[in-house]
């Protein structure tokens, strides 16, 4: 069958392991300081320093590893937009314009890139990106009087990209047999997309994940659209979902999307397991369950703002992008908790095994204790001046989220979904396991304390006392279920 072969392709071309390496990606963006890099004087920096930067490396085809952070992620949301993109990199004068399959979700700069970078950037700092109004910022020096041409449109798509994590932070997104289903449903509406061509489909969450994913492997996405589309369009297929911005619309087309789909394969379109997550539906470690959320705000400190405010109000100007309110949060997908809350963790761990040599002796020491806490204090603040940060594709935190087998069986949806309606986004709260079963390895046994934390702070109120008899209803009382803490282990962080 065609959709037999279309599933075999998408999965030597984006295997679950590249979707890992696109939530790597995303991870590190979440985690940007001062702001973020979604939007704001950071995103328009991104995308100039790609377009005025990366561009000329690859125009050049000069040997770099991979681009900063920053600009990786622009050169991945550019990607995003198949057919304006290919146009941009032809008016360029680039011939080799899709990234090699190994290096298309890579960032952080190695050593060896130096020589590549001066060439093309002179004194302009790989990393971290130039502060507003600094001699190398994007408003003042030389570089600010080198018109860009895409530049602008790029770093006002980014924000698109600034909630969507948050659905895929839950464990399955990181199981192989789920990832699988997954690109089986993504070539299923490849193939909607080709028979309704008029209308913009809207994916589910796993769907997207793939999507997004093997748009990012641009070569192998033009050769697969080609493949499949050729007799219907030109260009391959754009997400226009993403350029929906009212939420009425968007439902609607995402209503429109779930029955052509259960209208041709017989099957409900979604499941909470699949489905967004709602805007309402906190992450745990953004909430008070978690003892550090406190410390949240290092992400979007910026002790230099004042100093820095009229060279960031002239490049949001210049880019033609709203200045964002004073005291606005900054949207993030979670990720940057998770990532803080890790990076505590760890940093606890490793001191306070320092200071009692592997937990022998002192290991009450009231002192001992404060200098871990110091030592944890001093990290986290750390952010907020780009250090501590999660910026190379290599960092041990970005090692421990991986894909990982089904453990003894493949993964299924609940029971209970074919009842459940469509709906473009679902209340399905978190448990307070998934920030620990969603890493691997060591840095999830450092998040095992923390989980009977949340999962005493998650906990449901106590039920009310018993009704009359014959106020008792048959119903089963809904959200009373006693929740099961694994036991503490001794030698997770001392943090907890």
């Amino acid at each position: 069958m065609e959709s037999d072969y279309y599933v075999k392709l998408i999965s030597l071309q984006a295997p679950p392991s590249k979707s890992v390496e696109f939530l790597r990606l995303l991870h590190a963006v979440d985690c940007f300081p001062r702001g973020g890099l979604y939007t704001g004087y950071y995103a328009i920096a991104a995308a100039t320093r790609y377009e005025r930067f990366w561009v000329e490396i690859m125009k050049k085809k000069l040997s770099v590893v991979a681009p900063p952070l920053d600009i990786a992620f622009a050169w991945f949301v550019h990607r995003q937009d198949p057919a304006a993109y290919q146009s941009a990199m032809s008016g360029k004068g680039v011939t080799e314009v899709h990234p090699r399959p190994s290096k298309a979700f890579a960032f952080g700069p190695r050593p060896s890139d130096k020589k590549s970078w001066k060439s093309v950037a002179s004194n302009h700092p790989a990393w971290p990106p130039p502060a507003p109004g600094s001699v190398h910022s994007q408003t003042s020096g030389a570089t600010a009087s080198v018109p860009v041409t895409f530049a602008n449109q790029v770093a006002a798509t980014m924000g698109r990209f600034s909630q969507m994590l948050k659905s895929w932070l839950r464990p399955q997104f990181l199981d192989r047999s789920f990832l699988t289903r997954a690109q089986e449903r993504y070539v299923r509406f490849l193939e909607l997309s080709r028979d309704h061509v008029d209308k913009v489909l809207v994916p589910t969450a796993d769907i997207a994940l793939i999507w997004h994913t093997h748009l990012g492997l641009s070569d192998e996405y033009a050769a697969t659209c080609k493949k499949m589309f050729h007799k219907v369009r030109d260009d391959p297929l754009r997400p226009d979902y993403l350029y929906i911005t009212d939420p009425d619309n968007l439902a609607a087309a995402y209503d429109e999307t779930a029955r052509l789909y259960q209208e041709k394969y017989g099957q409900p379109y979604d499941t909470p397991e699949t489905a967004w997550l709602a805007d309402a539906v906190p992450y745990p470690l953004v909430t008070a369950a978690n003892p550090l959320a406190y410390a949240l705000h290092v992400f979007d400190d910026n002790p230099d703002r004042v100093k820095q405010q009229t060279a960031i109000s002239i490049a949001l100007r210049g880019a033609g992008l709203a200045e964002p309110q004073p005291g606005a949060p900054t949207v993030r997908s979670g990720a940057h908790a998770l990532y803080l809350t890790w990076l505590a963790a760890h940093r606890a761990y490793e001191s306070y095994d320092d200071l009692t040599c592997n937990r022998c002796c002192f290991t009450s020491s009231a002192t001992v204790n404060q200098k871990t806490i110091r030592d944890v204090t001093s990290s986290l603040v750390s952010i907020a001046y780009f250090l501590e940060l999660p910026d190379i594709d290599t960092h041990p935190y970005l090692m421990a989220i991986v894909c990982k087998p089904s453990v003894g069986h493949d993964w299924k949806p609940s029971a209970a979904l074919e009842a459940v309606g469509p709906t473009i986004s679902v209340m399905a709260p978190f448990s307070p396991s998934d920030p620990a079963e969603y890493l691997h390895g060591r840095a999830s046994h450092l998040l095992k304390g923390l989980t009977q934390m949340l999962a005493l702070a998650m906990s449901p109120p106590p039920p009310p006392p018993p009704a009359a008899p014959h106020q008792q209803s048959a119903s089963p009382r809904l959200g009373t279920a006693t929740m099961v803490v694994p036991p503490l282990d001794p030698w997770d962080s001392p943090l907890w």
